[in-house]
């Protein structure tokens, strides 16, 4: 009688003075998943310190904390296990001890959901919202010797809460807290928090299993040095394909765009609006085109249905105002274009060529002539009838005399399909800031000195 008076008064001095909050965690073994036949021979560290936050708080009709630190990295330790030969959870100091390591991303949320209205009888009817359980996982595989990402890979899920009227425990939780008078709510509490930490569980291994996994499998390439370039390419690209393996194929996020590469370790020029505010980008190089899955020639390839995304490279330096950004990716003895910063050479009527994605049609030439070189509001461009389209922006624009890069393509206006821009009479007008501009806002000079562009830090 003693103990079930001291559990009524604590209980009710949780509802009335801390108010009412579960607590828990994310529990160790919840992925139990066979093994792939042929493992990828690399040792791979999950970052276990650092990336994601160690507990999550949801905030509902009641406050659901949930330790991450526990059984989330084990969870995916356990699930790359399947595919790597060996995995360990550690601390990101140790990194270098591996060839890979596995950062991690969760983030959760309780979303309103959409109302259901119950009729109480032919009069009356009530207005209930379900909420949503929000989660996505973000697992980026990195080279810990160089902080360069080799692979990312993103899920989410919407996960609608748990009905009280189909589920026995919650329905009898709720019954005691409403004939007790809010007594008993604490119990209600943990119950829905049990829910909710069981479907976060569930939603990890499900992420892990049937969408990431199986991703990571069949680019498996990715990890191993046994890739080659694809042998069956006939495309036949003559005296302009020095300029075509020089020039990129940049995917982020958000959308798409060209970019070159000014020296043979890796240095890659674009435009900002490209990479936006993106920390790495996928890219990929003229000789590794065959690798893409594009089934329309007509729609930018989607990053997300790409294959093998072959090469990330990391944003070292971007000037929002010029539009400029300077990236780097491994590699060596890379095919690279030469910088013109003699704004000399930029005369009106030289021929210049423009290579890049117009409208994601990979590594397209489009040929023209220096129309003027321009100053707008202090940013030195070179305006060209070379044709400029949604996808060109960060490509080479190319003398055709010298074979140097002239400038960045950046911007071009075409009249579109309705009568008043047909009417505007707009033909080709387009610009490149300048390899002057670059040279001079970037600081970039050939051969590029790594010591003027160290990494940014983690």
């Amino acid at each position: 009688m003693f103990r079930l008076r001291i559990s009524i008064l604590f209980l009710a001095v949780c509802t009335a003075v801390s108010g009412c909050t579960y607590h828990g965690k994310i529990h160790r073994g919840i992925y139990l998943h066979s093994d792939y036949q042929e493992k990828v021979n690399a040792r791979v560290m999950v970052v276990s310190d650092k990336f994601y936050p160690q507990t999550l708080t949801l905030d509902g009709s009641a406050r659901y904390t949930i330790r991450l630190s526990d059984g989330f990295p084990v969870a995916v330790a356990d699930a790359l296990g399947t595919l790597f030969t060996e995995v360990d959870v550690n601390e990101y100091k140790y990194r270098k001890n591996y060839d890979y390591i596995a950062e991690l991303d969760y983030k959760a949320d309780l979303l309103p959901g959409r109302a259901e209205v119950r009729l109480q009888n032919t009069l009356t009817s009530q207005v209930i919202f379900r909420p949503f359980l929000y989660t996505e996982l973000t697992l980026t595989m990195r080279n810990p010797q160089t902080g360069y990402a080799v692979a990312r890979y993103n899920e989410s899920i919407y996960t609608p809460l748990p009905n009280p009227d189909t589920n026995a425990w919650l329905w009898w939780t709720r019954l005691l807290r409403v004939i007790s008078l809010g007594i008993f709510t604490p119990l209600d509490v943990q119950a829905y928090g049990s829910q909710i930490r069981r479907m976060m569980e569930t939603g990890i291994t499900d992420t892990l299993h049937n969408e990431i996994m199986p991703q990571m499998a069949d680019s498996r390439l990715n990890f191993t040095n046994a890739h080659e370039t694809e042998k069956t390419n006939t495309r036949v690209d003559g005296k302009f394909l020095p300029f075509m393996k020089a020039t990129v194929y940049i995917h982020t996020d958000t959308g798409l765009g060209s970019g070159f590469l000014i020296s043979p370790d890796g240095y890659i020029i674009t435009n900002r609006h490209v990479v936006g505010d993106s920390r790495d980008v996928s890219v990929v190089l003229y000789d590794q085109r065959g690798l893409m899955d594009k089934t329309d020639p007509f729609l930018p390839a989607d990053p997300k249905n790409t294959v093998n995304k072959v090469r990330f490279a990391k944003v070292l330096k971007t000037n929002k105002t010029r539009d400029l950004a300077l990236l780097k990716m491994e590699g060596e003895n890379l095919p690279y274009l030469e910088l013109e910063t003699n704004r000399s050479a930029y005369a009106s009527g030289g021929e210049v060529a423009a290579v890049g994605a117009p409208e994601g049609m990979e590594w397209s030439v489009s040929r023209g002539i220096v129309s003027a070189v321009r100053d707008f509001n202090g940013i030195d461009v070179i305006q060209t009838d070379a044709a400029i389209n949604h996808g060109n922006s960060g490509g080479p624009l190319i003398s055709l005399q010298t074979g140097r890069v002239l400038g960045v393509n950046t911007w071009g206006k075409n009249a579109g399909p309705s009568l008043e821009e047909l009417q505007s009479g707009i033909q080709n007008l387009n610009l490149a800031i300048s390899a002057y501009e670059l040279q001079r806002t970037l600081g970039v000079s050939q051969p590029v000195n790594p010591d003027d562009f160290p990494h940014p830090k983690d």
